[in-house]
């Protein structure tokens, strides 16, 4: 469990070898980030303090991401991570490049129409393959994250005007 204010950057899939490296899932761009954060938080429960995991060194072998962390030296250690998510304070997240947009910046934006009309609030967001899904609040309808569907983006105020094609929302609609 990930408390609130903390990013997950990748999540522990299993040992790899015998020496306590770990395959991981990545949950950001690139293995390069958790290479320069240097040390991630890993927790227990929400409620008690992170741990805080140096990481030696982060590597891409044949399609993989592999973490190795300072004293995390055999496969019982690394098993005993099996599963955890591997974060870092929100606070210290990247600053996005110019046209970058995070996913999690997109949760709870009100989507307005060309007419300022609410279509719905982002509740959460979906990946299928290369799409990207926004679940609306309203009749859990589903959007495709598409920049051209979006001509004005003010994340800071959580408002995004879209230009939806006719018919999309009733078609994406439970």
């Amino acid at each position: 469990m990930v408390p609130e204010g903390w990013l997950t950057l990748a999540t522990v899939m299993k040992p790899r070898g015998n020496k306590g490296e770990l395959i991981v899932d990545l949950h950001t761009t690139g293995i390069e980030r958790l290479s320069e954060v240097q040390s991630v938080s890993v927790f227990d429960s929400a409620s008690t303090p992170p741990k805080i995991l140096e990481i030696e060194e982060a590597w891409m072998h044949v399609e993989k991401a592999v973490v190795k962390f300072a004293g995390v030296d055999s496969i019982d250690q690394a098993n005993a991570l099996r599963g955890i998510d591997l974060c870092i304070p929100l606070a210290a997240r990247r600053q996005p490049k110019e046209g970058e947009v995070f996913l999690s910046d997109l949760i709870g934006c009100q989507i307005f129409d060309k007419k300022d009309s609410l279509l719905g609030t982002v509740e959460d967001i979906f990946e299928e393959g290369a799409q990207v899904w926004l679940q609306l609040d309203t009749n859990n309808a589903l959007v495709p994250y598409v920049p051209a569907f979006f001509p004005s983006m003010d994340l800071p105020n959580k408002r995004l005007v879209s230009d939806l094609p006719e018919g999309l929302l009733e078609v994406n609609s439970q």
